[in-house]
């Protein structure tokens, strides 16, 4: 048997420092020296060193203290939120959706604008600028920035560098991506349904494995397994938008017949009827028959999609993108379909309506190397 190599004093230091600051950020609320130690079951002398380097790095306030019955006050310890931040830029064929999100991922700043997607330089250069005026408007300090995840609907190559498929931007083979080059700052290209999953699941710590489903423009998914986000061996795992509903069935972006995201993209309820996604809900509230066929058979769809997912990897489910937000007031409806095509339980207690925004995928962007900070801190 080979014996495990014993951890360096550097690696130790490490690893309890980082013991210390998960524990603090999992709090997010004040907390006396000694109330900390007896959490973690650290020495004083241990803990008042790994402290000190905490508070040399900007990420925690010792300024506080508290009241005493008598003698010194006690000191209070509280992480600092806005100590790190990361931008997160969603790139769709259309638009530019831009989010400041700080380490307890609290949105500081969002912006949203017209912007044609084209894999160009001169994109990219437009992109950069736009960051740089974010970054001033919102008086963001760029020492603090850890980077910038840009995300788009599509598969990403290992590289991060490469764009293998997106349909929905145009891009049907692998190009080499051009429009991150500019930014100067550390970059991570990645899918957006990755992104808005992973996101999701930050906020979840208690929830070791979900799968995610993203209702958009484009259908897209995420595998959280363990903790970790699932890639899969091609980069490709998750992608739920294409497993086939109806064979020979309506024509789908990636020119094949009876994808889910060809009955279940937010463009079947908006595009399709020329209509926008608000205005399709208004009108199906009003009662507008054609809405009400549409929805069902959008529901039909949808609850034969999600038990697909979850007869396959047995998880909760969770359902984002911009179709979530208007999905909850039908919860009833969908789990209804959902427990009569469920082979194996007749439960649909696995679902869960994503409770973010249309930010959410550009905050999932940010959070990835907010995750990474906290990670290996």
């Amino acid at each position: 048997m080979c014996a495990h190599k014993p951890l360096s004093t550097v690696e130790v230091r490490r690893q309890n420092r980082n013991r210390v600051y998960r524990q603090l950020t999992s709090l997010w609320e004040p907390i006396t020296k000694q109330e900390l130690a007896a959490r973690l079951s650290m020495s004083l002398p241990t803990l008042s060193q790994n402290l000190n380097e905490l508070a040399e790095m900007g990420l925690i306030d010792r300024s506080v203290t508290t009241s005493s019955t008598g003698g010194r006050r006690p000191r209070l310890i509280q992480p600092l939120a806005d100590a790190r931040f990361a931008v997160g830029a969603e790139v769709t064929s259309s638009d530019l959706r831009m989010a400041a999100v700080n380490l307890r991922q609290e949105t500081v700043a969002y912006q949203k604008w017209d912007l044609p997607f084209s894999n160009t330089e001169a994109y990219g250069t437009e992109l950069a600028q736009r960051i740089e005026r974010f970054l001033d408007e919102n008086r963001l300090d760029r020492e603090k920035l850890l980077g910038v995840g840009v995300t788009l609907p599509g598969i990403i190559g290992p590289d991060q560098s490469t764009i293998e498929y997106a349909p929905t931007m145009g891009v049907h083979t692998s190009v080499s991506c051009r429009f991150t080059r500019a930014i100067p700052y550390p970059t991570r290209l990645d899918n957006d349904a990755n992104c808005g999953g992973f996101g999701e699941w930050w906020n979840r710590p208690a929830q070791q494995s979900m799968a995610y489903l993203s209702l958009s423009r484009g259908v897209g998914g995420a595998l959280l397994v363990e903790g970790e986000l699932y890639d899969g061996v091609s980069h490709r795992a998750a992608e739920f938008g294409h497993l086939c509903l109806h064979p020979g069935g309506r024509l789908c972006e990636c020119g094949r017949q009876g994808c889910l995201e060809a009955y279940c993209s937010s463009a079947r309820l908006s595009d399709d009827l020329g209509i926008s996604l608000e205005t399709f809900f208004q009108r199906l509230d009003q009662g507008d028959e054609q809405c009400r066929s549409v929805w069902h058979n959008y529901l039909e769809d949808l609850a034969t999609g999600v038990t697909t997912i979850h007869t396959i990897l047995d998880c909760p489910v969770m359902i984002g993108g911009s179709v979530s937000q208007f999905l909850p007031p039908f919860r009833t409806q969908l789990e209804s379909r959902i427990r009569e095509l469920d082979p194996l339980s007749g439960q649909a207690d696995f679902l869960i309506f994503c409770p973010g925004s249309s930010r959410s995928v550009c905050i999932g962007a940010a959070t990835r190397f907010l995750y990474d900070f906290v990670s290996r801190l």
